[in-house]
């Protein structure tokens, strides 16, 4: 049995390099698995490969010639695209080799995808598991805080207004789980097809405010779909003071929203802070940081483009586009 045997019997993709750099073997695996034709995938290998991530490739195998490295560690993942564009990750493994007297270096992609992606939301989740940690040592414990000192003054006297002080307090702090258990919605892994002029729709019908929806697409989202416009809603409601809510839809490569109301618009001064977590604007910057955490966890984003007018653009991934989840920009490490 010839090496060749060998390599095309293995699990794995294979790719020899000779040391001007030139590949001059891949094995079946690996044309299967990107759609590339034999010629493709030696000719010009480098415009399959995210363009910042193919420098930790050709270090690699550089290094591995110089040192006549085995099997040097940690492997990188990089970014690699089949012949139809889809993304995906891939952890390189290089060892030098001699095949007739001749220097070699032979590379193993093996896809780690999945891996990567489920790294990923560990991160998300540990991330969630901190911010609510955070919300039940700190804001709750405010809470209580607060209410208890006024329970004592009523101890020693009933008095309306501090009852009316208690009642404010512990609507506050019903007010703060809800908007936790809102924020649960972020952590569900499945996500499944919504359409999003329904789900505008619906979310109004129940505020009781007129909606125009120009447009429609659907999106990879889940249940917490609804949380996202309803903050949005109850915001233009219940600060802008709107009476319509719109809605442009379209769905020209990634799927944008363009939303926005006919209220009195959002000021300045809160514009720059209104998705972090702990603004003061009367409990609303809470409910946007839940709305982009969503978002992020749908793979798309949030951002206020007008103040003036209210005007969000969301951005979406289409239903059953799974390969550009959480894309991420750097290439990552691992010693596995």
């Amino acid at each position: 049995m010839d090496w060749k045997t060998v390599v095309e019997e293995l699990p794995a993709a294979v790719v020899i390099v000779n040391w001007k750099g030139e590949v001059v073997y891949v094995n079946k695996i690996l044309l299967e698995r990107s759609g590339l034709s034999f010629e493709e995938a030696t000719k010009n290998p480098q415009k399959y490969f995210i363009p910042e991530d193919y420098p930790k490739l050709s270090e690699r195998v550089l290094k591995t010639f110089l040192e006549r490295i085995k099997n040097p560690d940690p492997a990188p993942i990089i970014r690699s695209l089949s012949a139809d564009g889809r993304r995906f990750w891939l952890e390189v493994r290089t060892r030098f080799a001699e095949i007739d007297g001749k220097p070699y270096c032979l590379i193993t992609y093996t896809d780690v995808s999945e891996r990567v992606r489920l790294q990923w939301r560990i991160e998300e989740l540990n991330e969630h598991l901190r911010f609510l940690n955070s919300m039940l040592r700190h804001d709750i414990l405010n809470l209580f805080t607060r209410i208890y000192p006024l329970i004592e003054m009523l101890e020693e006297e009933f008095n309306p207004e501090i009852l009316k002080k208690v009642k404010i307090a512990v609507e506050s702090g019903i007010e703060l789980v809800r908007k936790m258990k809102e924020l649960e919605s972020a952590v569900e892994v499945e996500l499944r097809s919504y359409r999003l002029k329904e789900v505008i729709g619906e979310v109004a019908s129940g505020y009781g405010i007129k909606a125009v929806v120009e447009g429609d697409a659907a999106v990879m989202a889940n249940e917490g779909i609804y949380n996202v416009f309803g903050n949005l809603i109850a915001n233009a409601i219940k600060h802008g003071r709107a009476t319509e809510v719109r809605a442009v839809i379209s769905s020209d490569g990634e799927i944008e929203v363009l939303f926005e109301d006919n209220g009195v618009g959002i000021p300045s001064e809160i514009a720059d802070r209104l998705f972090m977590n702990r603004t003061t604007t009367s409990g609303s910057g809470l409910g946007l940081f839940i709305v982009k955490k969503l978002m992020e966890s749908y793979g798309g984003s949030i951002e206020l483009i007008e103040p003036q007018k209210a005007r969000f653009l969301l951005k979406f991934r289409k239903a059953l586009d799974m390969d550009g989840y959480k894309e991420k920009s750097q290439v990552l490490e691992t010693s596995s």
